[in-house]
C-alpha cells in the first residue's frame, strides 16, 4: 500500500485538487491541513472527506491568510508531521497567487529536503497538485503538468460532490468549483481518459 499525504493550505484544497485521487485511494490517503477556517468550513470539511472516503484529517491550526510569516515554524511542523506519518508520496499545493499557497509549497519543499537531521523523514515521490480557481502566477516555475491520475466518472462525481460541500466557498454561477467535473473530463479527454487530474513531478525514487 502507498501512503499518500495531501498537503492543503485551507480546508477545499484538498477536494479542489486531489478529490479524484482521493476518491481513488480513500485508505491509502491522509490530508493535513495547515490553517484553521473556522467552525462552519471545518464542518463543511468533515462532509467533503466522508464523500470521498477519507478518514478525519489532521489540522496544523496556523491562521488564515499568515502564513508567510510563520515560515519556520511551519517546515518544523511538516517536518514532525512526515517523521510521525512516513508517507510514499506527498503532494503540495501550486504557488499561484494565494499566499498561503505560496508558503505551503515553500515550507513543503523544505520539509521534503535530504536532511542531516537524524529522523528527518524524506519521501520517495514529491508532487504539485493543480488548484484551477488560480488562473495567474506571481513568479515562474519549471514546474509542467506531467502526471496524470485517471479517473472513474464516479470518482470525478465524488470530486464533484466533495467540492460542492463547501457551500460557504462558493461563489456561484461561471467558476471552476461548479465545473469539476467538466474540468476533470477536459483534462482526461487530452490524455485519451475520460477523466483525470494533473499533477507536476518534482522527485520520484523507484524501489
Amino acid at each position: 500500500m502507498t501512503r499518500r499525504l495531501i498537503i492543503a493550505p485551507h480546508m477545499d484544497d484538498e477536494s479542489l485538487g486531489c478529490g479524484g485521487l482521493l476518491a481513488k485511494y480513500p485508505g491509502e490517503c491522509q490530508v493535513l491541513v495547515v490553517t484553521d477556517s473556522g467552525p462552519a468550513r471545518a464542518a463543511e470539511h468533515r462532509q467533503a472527506l466522508e464523500i470521498l472516503g477519507v478518514g478525519p484529517s489532521a489540522a496544523l491550526g496556523f491562521d488564515d491568510g499568515q502564513t508567510p510569516a510563520e515560515m519556520s515554524r511551519l517546515v518544523a511542523a511538516i517536518d514532525d508531521y512526515l517523521a510521525d506519518y512516513r508517507p510514499d508520496e506527498v503532494y503540495l499545493p501550486f504557488p499561484s497567487l494565494h499566499q498561503d499557497h505560496i508558503a505551503v509549497y515553500e515550507a513543503g519543499m523544505r520539509a521534503c529536503r535530504i536532511s542531516m537531521t537524524p529522523g528527518h523523514w524524506v519521501p520517495r515521490t514529491v508532487l504539485v497538485y493543480d488548484i484551477a480557481v488560480y488562473d495567474l502566477n506571481l513568479y515562474p516555475s519549471d514546474l509542467r503538468w506531467n502526471v496524470f491520475e485517471a479517473l472513474t466518472e464516479g470518482q470525478a462525481d465524488r470530486k464533484a460532490q466533495a467540492c460542492a460541500a463547501y457551500a460557504s466557498e462558493n461563489p456561484g454561477g461561471a467558476h471552476p468549483m461548479n465545473s469539476i467535473k467538466e474540468i476533470a473530463a477536459t483534462v482526461g479527454h487530452v490524455r485519451l481518459v475520460p477523466y483525470a487530474e494533473q499533477y507536476a513531478l518534482v522527485r520520484q525514487v523507484r524501489v
